[in-house]
């Protein structure tokens, strides 16, 4: 190479070498998730939109690559609101461009529609003028999620307009453009269930995207997949003349957009490949359905939930099989059709309702209590307690002994306690931790045997018989407050406080004395 054309070659690359290259641009994903019950003053009041709207929003927080910071809620809110949200969408990816990223941009609405108008708490927004914000936001990629709804009862018609239908396949979304995916076709209405406490459609799309609709295996949902389960799901369970999801799109590019990432999930229940069958998986204690699956056999499916607990149900004919599940703090939990507890369908509450399936516990208890008689040092009781749950609701029985040794006056006293006691109270099952709050009574029979010092002697010499026991009943009433902490399996711990009142018959103290508690313990559930 000529000296000069060497020199050319450096001075052109000088700019490169002085500039460090610069980072691939974030992606960052934002939603906007839209859910109005109350239409026009003719329209009947929907039941779930609202709550569709939140479990879109829950669900692409938890797997869709979307910051809670970057989701926007709005719920049973004018069209001005809405507007003005997507006006806050606008200037929010305004900033990530100016910062050099890009963003995807995804909305999704449930309400009352008619002739391409949404109805919004007795305000319009037209569905063309929805999407044209969508598009105009200056995301690199737009999708819109369209539910749209009127009334009805068990099935209720929604009569939302969907856009155009396209014979064209969606096995590649590009990446840059809009894509606009319609709960119905031209001229359909589509369903909101009571049973399933939300619409059909978007209860089928939820489905997919926590990994039934992952066709490919590889732990990710992309567009197509979701769209592709959505409407073979929604057509096959659809009630009347029927419903046909409908998309369209405005696109340019290359590649597929994947809309949720189950296998990063934090918690997952996973179906071996020879389970076969529908199961419903619906949340505890409030009995909201979670997902639906039609499982194949050869197919094992990881099916991406939140932490927490839940009611398994596979129906057989007149039987349905059940099965708690437990995920508080995440990891998987596998599915055995051999731990199914099998109930008559009559005997089971309609999908999604709360079973109780091992409502009995046996527990074993230790505490450490404050003592009945003044001035004589702390207790530790050993206990057994049986407890029964009605959901949140819970009774406990228990049994309680103790003994002791201290001394009197010219005397070494022996105490020897045996406590039965009952209580109520409720639990709340919301979160990992079970807190829980209740009422108690115990009756104590207390006895005390004494011996002089110099026993023997004194007998001896006076001829005297040794000192009988004292017995007495005592009494006590107080609140309790504790945790409940769930272990593996039907395991579980708990720690927990009490303040009595108690009342003990007595010459030397008060017959009414405040006494506290603090005991741990562990439960086996049956």
């Amino acid at each position: 190479m000529t000296p000069p054309r060497l020199l050319w070659l450096l001075l052109a690359a000088l700019p490169l070498l002085l500039c460090p290259p610069r980072a691939d641009a974030a992606t960052a994903r934002l939603l906007v998730a839209i859910g109005a019950n109350v239409g026009d003053p003719d329209d009947a009041v929907l039941s779930f939109a609202d709550d569709d709207a939140a479990r879109v929003r829950q669900l692409f927080v938890e797997l869709g690559g979307v910051r809670a910071d970057r989701s926007y809620l709005v719920v049973d809110q004018p069209a001005s609101v809405v507007r003005q949200r997507l006006a806050e969408v606008t200037g929010r990816i305004a900033e990530l461009r100016a910062a050099g990223d890009d963003a995807v941009l995804i909305v999704y609405v449930s309400a009352h529609a008619k002739g391409g108008v949404l109805h919004l708490g007795g305000t319009h927004l037209p569905l063309a003028e929805l999407r044209d914000s969508a598009r105009q936001a200056g995301a690199r990629l737009s999708v819109l999620l369209v539910d749209a709804c009127e009334s009805g009862t068990l099935a209720r018609r929604k009569g939302g307009s969907a856009g155009p239908e396209f014979a064209v396949s969606l096995e590649q979304i590009p990446l840059h453009g809009q894509v606009v995916i319609s709960s119905s076709g031209p001229g359909e209405s589509s369903e909101e269930w009571d049973s399933l406490k939300g619409s059909l459609f978007t209860h089928h799309l939820l489905t997919g995207l926590r990994g039934d609709a992952d066709v490919e295996d590889d732990g990710r949902v992309s567009l197509a997949e979701a769209y592709a389960y959505a409407y073979r799901r929604t057509v096959a369970g659809a009630a009347g003349a029927g419903q046909h999801p409908a998309y369209a799109w405005e696109l340019a590019g290359t590649g597929e957009f994947l809309l949720t990432e189950p296998r990063a999930a934090r918690s997952a229940l996973v179906f071996p490949a020879a389970l076969a069958g529908r199961y419903v998986v619906a949340s505890q204690p409030r009995p909201d359905v979670v997902a639906e699956v039609e499982k194949a056999p050869g197919r094992p499916l990881r099916l991406a939930v939140p932490p927490g607990r839940y009611l398994l149900r596979k129906r057989a004919g007149a039987s349905t099989g059940l099965l708690e599940l437990e995920l508080p703090y995440g990891g998987e939990r596998q599915v055995r059709e051999e731990e199914l507890t099998w109930r008559r369908y009559t005997e089971v509450a309609l999908k999604g309702g709360h079973v109780e399936l091992r409502g009995s516990a046996l527990l074993g208890l230790v505490r450490m209590e404050s003592a009945a008689v003044r001035g004589t040092g702390t207790r530790l009781v050993g206990g057994l307690g049986y407890r029964h749950s009605w959901g949140p609701w819970w009774a406990l029985g228990t049994l309680g002994f103790s003994q002791a040794s201290y001394p009197g006056v010219a005397l070494d006293i022996r105490e020897r306690a045996l406590g039965a006691g009952v209580a109520v109270g409720y639990r709340w099952l919301e979160w990992a931790l079970v807190p829980y709050v209740g009422l108690g009574v115990e009756l104590t029979i207390l006895e005390q045997q004494l011996r002089r010092e110099r026993e023997e002697e004194i007998e001896d010499t006076f001829d005297v018989p040794p000192l009988p026991p004292r017995r007495t009943l005592g009494m006590g009433l107080g609140p309790i407050a504790g945790v409940e902490v769930p272990l593996p399996g039907r395991a579980f711990a708990l720690v927990q406080g009490q303040l009595l009142l108690r009342y003990l018959p007595s010459t030397e103290q008060p017959l009414l004395r405040p006494a506290g508690l603090v005991s741990v313990g562990a439960g086996w559930r049956f």
